[in-house]
């Protein structure tokens, strides 16, 4: 069965990690990074998760991982995302059995056939994020064909894409046919003199450049 790839919104949701390790602290910062609410639970922490709890940036639970513990399986219920990334196979595979009965999606680390969901590889430039997954069966390949990615995406690419976020609601406003809208903010990306004046970093004038082009349907 093929996977779908869905950019989840994740500023505010509480996302649940099991093991204060290194690969612990890795997932931590990319939940950190979508502005996620991060727990994370164990025994002991990396010096950088420390530093992280105490700057107040995310919360560190101490405790020995058991899923028949109330307190483990009230954390697990009010999470909207579980990571179970501790170094027991076996524990992670339970942790995996418990948000799945609670109803909470839930991802194990270098156990891609029982997860809900991989984290993908992310190429990030501007606005831009291209997702790079192998279905978990490779983590370092993702890692490299993001490095590929990332280097063919100009920062006028970036650029394009906020011009084009200010030519949309502005096409929305001044072109009701959506057809003839469409075909305007085409205009806008294959135009020569808009492709210079991001290459040149000019975002106004390419921005004065696009509403020219708009006004005129």
């Amino acid at each position: 069965m093929q996977d779908m790839l869905i950019d989840l919104k994740l500023a505010g949701k509480t996302v649940l990690i099991f093991g204060g390790g290194k690969i612990g602290e890795k997932k931590a910062r990319k939940f950190l990074q979508a502005n996620s609410m991060v727990v994370v639970v164990s025994k002991s922490f990396t010096d950088d998760l420390k530093r992280l709890g105490q700057q107040g940036k995310l919360k560190l639970v101490e405790a020995e991982v058991k899923v028949d513990s109330p307190s483990i399986t009230s954390l697990i219920s009010k999470s909207d995302l579980v990571i179970a990334a501790t170094d027991n196979p076996k524990l992670n595979e339970d942790i995996v059995k418990e948000a799945r009965k609670r109803g909470v999606l839930v991802c194990a680390v270098d156990m891609p056939s029982i997860n809900d969901f991989y984290l993908p590889a992310i190429a990030q430039i501007g606005e831009i994020q291209i997702a790079v997954s192998t279905g978990g069966k490779s983590p370092a390949m993702a890692r490299i064909l993001r490095k590929r990615v990332e280097e063919l995406i100009t920062k006028e690419d970036a650029l394009q894409v906020e011009l084009q976020h200010y030519a949309r609601k502005l096409a929305k406003s001044h072109i009701p046919d959506e057809k003839a809208r469409k075909s305007a903010l085409y205009q806008i990306i294959q135009n020569s003199d808009v492709k210079r004046l991001l290459k040149e970093d000019n975002l106004k004038e390419a921005e004065a450049l696009a509403k020219q082009i708009i006004e005129k349907y």
